[in-house]
């Protein structure tokens, strides 16, 4: 288990925890998410990389004053965390909301991002279909916690995967996330989902990109679009639901550690 540090950015103590050595990596989580719902993924690339993971505003250990989020407050977050680890340029992962703030960072800090892996990315968190699903997540948030966390494995995960695992299972990881929850945390966490918009952002990303989609993914269906957005940047699908690591952690490993070793230099 990495020992967890924090830093100051702004009015928030953040939480983060290095892993392994090598060429620094940094891992941003979507909403809602702490480093177990990476799944293998940070073990694995830690065997090469030093993997940076983090609790921006809204989750886990990190602390601040309980204001609005934006992409910026965010980005800044991560880039002091990065600077914090003594990493001067790094790689940069990003999971839906996480992929959002990676733009964000990556567009306002070319000089920092060696490369852009996005996964499950959405441009505009005011896309319909979106907005009713986060509007909804807010709605459950504030009513029935525990039907929004069914509600967001169920669209999270793949039918089959829901299915083989078994109900148990599901209320076994409702019931070990519950105590982590900081709910007023994800709350803010979703208002600011319905707020993204990079489109612009993602235009300006200079650093090599590849976006990663996933192929049953029910939550974000615009990532074929966002990819289209970023000059130059690679599509690729894997087999996943929208809570890729849970099923498409070696699909996505194989194409991540690729790509990374393609842009070391």
């Amino acid at each position: 288990m990495a020992t967890t540090s924090v830093v100051n950015v702004d009015d928030a103590r953040v939480a983060y925890r290095l892993h392994g050595r090598g060429p620094a990596v940094v891992l941003v989580n979507g909403t809602a998410a702490l480093d177990a719902h990476w799944g293998p993924v940070i073990g694995a690339l830690s065997k090469y990389r030093t993997v940076i993971s983090l609790d921006y505003s809204g989750s886990g250990d990190t602390t601040d004053d309980g204001s609005a989020l934006s992409l910026q407050k965010l980005a800044r977050q991560v880039r002091g965390v990065a600077r914090a680890a003594g990493a001067d340029r790094f790689d940069l992962v990003g999971h839906s909301l996480g992929a959002a703030i990676a733009i964000q960072l990556a567009a306002s800090s070319a000089d920092l991002v060696r490369s852009l892996i996005v996964v499950a990315g959405f441009s505009r968190g005011a896309e319909p279909r979106l907005k009713l699903q986060f509007e909804l997540w807010l709605d459950l948030l504030r009513t029935n916690r525990n039907a929004f966390l069914r509600l967001l494995l169920l669209s999270g995960l793949t039918p089959a995967f829901v299915s083989n695992v078994g109900a148990s299972t599901i209320e076994d990881m409702i019931k070990g996330y519950m105590p982590l929850a900081n709910w007023e945390g994800i709350a803010r966490q979703v208002e600011l989902d319905l707020a993204v918009d990079v489109s612009e952002q993602a235009r300006s990303v200079t650093s090599p990109t590849l976006v990663i989609d996933c192929a049953h993914d029910q939550i974000v269906t615009q990532t074929r679009e966002l990819a289209a957005s970023i000059s130059g940047s690679m599509y690729q699908r894997i087999s996943a639901g929208h809570l890729a690591y849970f099923e498409g952690a070696d699909e996505f490993l194989s194409l991540a550690t690729e790509f990374l070793r393609r842009n070391d230099a």
